[in-house]
């Protein structure tokens, strides 16, 4: 059985560029299927650290679904420290459970136009939106919150919501 010109080939070679340090050796079937290992390793982590840090349609419906539902379910506390309800929103949307774990880049804004002389004075409109997808939500929530608030108040919010912007 003769041996092939490979298996004499070391899996590790000290590199050419002039430094001491040790390389994969291409040319040995081992250090090849290192370097090919290696790669498929950093492009499957590249991915799934993509896929953890953005949101998926499904993922931010029932963000906003959940968050809705968090916020409807208890009285939520205002004070001068809470940052009001588009806070509150970010603070509900972000503890949800879904999509990525670093926030995803969340945008809410809130929609009412002071001057729309046409606008319901019963409720306060935020328009919610994600980075990753091309949906927004527009969130109807009563009671308007209060102008300023020096000491805590609770209040039981009502919130309907449609999808597309406000």
């Amino acid at each position: 059985m003769s041996k092939g010109q490979d298996d004499d080939e070391p899996i590790f070679i000290r590199s050419d560029w002039g430094t001491s340090r040790y390389v994969y050796n291409p040319r040995n079937p081992v250090g090849m299927g290192l370097i090919i290992g290696f790669l498929l390793f950093a492009a499957v982590a590249m991915y799934s650290l993509r896929a953890s840090s953005s949101w998926s349609e499904g993922e931010w419906r029932d963000a906003v679904h959940a968050a809705v539902r968090d916020l409807e379910a208890t009285p939520q506390t205002l004070g001068s420290w809470t940052g009001g309800y588009q806070s509150m929103i970010r603070d509900a949307v972000e503890e949800s459970g879904e999509g990525p774990t670093s926030g995803g880049g969340l945008h809410i804004e809130e929609a009412d136009d002071p001057y729309d002389k046409d606008a319901d004075p019963s409720v306060d409109l935020f328009e919610v939106r994600a980075e990753d997808v091309d949906t927004a939500f527009c969130l109807s929530v009563s009671p308007p919150e209060p102008d300023s608030v020096l000491t805590r108040v609770e209040v039981s919010l009502s919130i309907s919501f449609e999808v597309g912007r406000c």
